[in-house]
């Protein structure tokens, strides 16, 4: 303050002086905008205006006034030409959190301090809808600002030039694409492709060298997935995830188990109950002498699955597991074994009783399903022995009704006794009546068909948010702003008003 009061009395001192006051004053006013920082200039110019010498005209000592003060007006939205000024009031509107044209926003864009412009983003004033439309002026700033806001807009060659090495690595995890190791090791990305691609290994090559290089959410789950692998339970939250059904079932041991009540235990558990039902059927033809423990095992995992729940994966499994009991029962039931194969007509008819979904049954292509295995079975059990082969198709270790059931019977008999011929060789002739009257427009003989809901068995589709995480605003990479910085357009209108005031004063001098 004192150092104005001091330039003041100068000034007029001069002017006093001068022949010409006014030029004499213009002239000190040029050199007082080159020598000092336009804010103090231009409260020096006020001063010396109050004190009667005719400087800024009347619009611009309001605009002075209103800049020194802070009392700053609403920026005129009908404005063709953009000043300082009128750039000055949208900065502060900005910073108020008003509501701003396009135009306006992509101004202060272009022409703030760009840690100035990171401040907008972080406070939440600039929004994600100004980058909606195509910038006016792309340039390096525009395309920071856009992976800031709405990184999903970049175009790929805009990620490579941003040097952004976490969004092109989430790309190419989206793509499909391989995400290769950095230096021999993980770091999340790679970790993600790999675990994505089923390498589990990949937890291994993390523990050896640490975890250091992941990033704090893979962590902790990282560590659940090496004690999942271990033998540890899946816990409640991960066995509710769908999306990480596949990663989770991988990490299982195959030779454990599955038991639980999460939509995981009952999926997966479902999936294994089958892989053990393959397994029996490739004993039945291969080693006869291993049948019993291999159905035992299918019998151990189907009775893990069984519950009283009626509706989602558990109702599912539930099912599932009755129709491979029954078909275990049928398959190696002894002759005049009438209350066992009641046992198996028993565990669909309990399901088909309840009527359809809403009352605890099931409606659809699975009751229809249901019906006719319950129907197969129930005309068997009038017959002194149950056929001992339910479904030619599993007993030549393919899927029921594949196409390749004739590769299946080749490749078992490179491997079965002379003694299991006959029985691979039954159900290979068996496929090819069924076949004819196919042909023939007749009606084949019925067959056990599983499993009863096959969708139910695939992997879920749904993404992870952990492994393939959406687009993620690129960090701020400018250091917090500066005081000038943040003034930077109060001194530019300050200057801007001086600018005008000297310019006025030569041309009447």
């Amino acid at each position: 303050m004192g150092e104005d009061v001091a330039v003041t009395d100068r000034m007029e001192e001069f002017a006093a002086r001068a022949a010409d006051p006014l030029r004499a004053v213009a002239a000190e006013a040029v050199d007082l905008l080159a020598r000092a920082d336009p804010l103090p200039a231009l409260g020096q110019l006020v001063d010396l205006t109050v004190s009667g010498l005719p400087l800024l005209e009347e619009a611009e000592l309001s605009r002075a006034e209103e800049l020194r003060l802070g009392r700053l007006p609403a920026p005129d939205a009908e404005q063709g030409t953009v000043d300082a000024w009128q750039l000055h009031l949208e900065s502060a509107q900005a910073h108020g959190r008003a509501v701003l044209s396009t135009a306006s926003w992509q101004r202060l864009v272009a022409r703030l301090p760009l840690s100035v412009v990171d401040d907008l983003i972080d406070e939440g004033a600039l929004t994600p809808a100004v980058v909606g439309d195509t910038w006016p002026e792309p340039s390096d700033r525009t395309r920071y600002v856009t992976a800031r806001l709405a990184p999903h807009l970049l175009t790929d060659a805009e990620v490579t030039a941003l040097d952004w090495r976490d969004e092109a690595c989430r790309r190419m995890l989206e793509a499909g694409e391989t995400v290769d190791q950095v230096d021999g090791r993980h770091d999340g990305w790679s970790l993600r492709s790999a675990l994505l691609a089923g390498d589990v290994s990949a937890l291994d090559d993390v523990r050896a060298y640490g975890s250091q290089d992941l990033p704090a959410e893979l962590v902790h789950f990282v560590i659940a997935l090496r004690g999942i692998r271990q033998g540890a339970p899946v816990d409640g939250r991960m066995g509710r995830d769908r999306a990480l059904f596949g990663l989770l079932e991988d990490c299982t041991p195959e030779s454990r188990l599955l038991s639980g009540r999460t939509p995981f235990h009952f999926w997966a558990g479902t999936r294994r109950m089958y892989r053990l039902l393959d397994d029996m059927h490739w004993a039945m033809a291969c080693e006869p002498e291993r049948t019993e423990d291999a159905v035992r095992a299918v019998l151990q995992q189907a009775a893990a699955l069984r519950n009283v729940e009626t509706q989602g994966a558990a109702g599912s499994a539930d099912r599932e597991a009755r129709v491979v009991q029954a078909y275990l029962i049928f398959l190696h039931a002894r002759p005049g074994d009438r209350d066992r194969l009641d046992q198996g007509v028993g565990l669909l008819e309990e399901v088909l009783k309840r009527g359809g979904r809403q009352r605890g049954g099931v409606d659809g292509v699975q009751r229809r399903r249901m019906s006719d295995l319950s129907e197969l079975l129930q005309s068997l059990r009038f017959k002194s022995r149950p056929r001992d082969v339910l479904n030619p198709y599993l007993a030549l270790c393919v899927e029921h009704d594949s196409t390749e059931w004739g590769q299946g019977w080749r490749d078992l008999r490179r491997q079965v006794g002379a003694e299991q011929l006959e029985y691979i060789n039954g159900a290979k002739d068996r496929i090819r009546r069924i076949e004819t009257a196919r042909r023939l427009g007749e009606e084949s003989e019925p067959l056990y068909e599983l499993p009863l809901h096959e969708r139910f068995l695939w992997v879920p589709e749904d993404r992870s948010e952990l492994l393939q995480p959406r687009p993620r605003p690129l960090a701020r990479r400018t250091g917090p702003s500066t005081e000038q910085e943040k003034s930077w357009t109060a001194a530019e209108a300050a200057r801007e008003i001086i600018g005008r005031c000297a310019g006025r004063l030569r041309n009447d001098h």
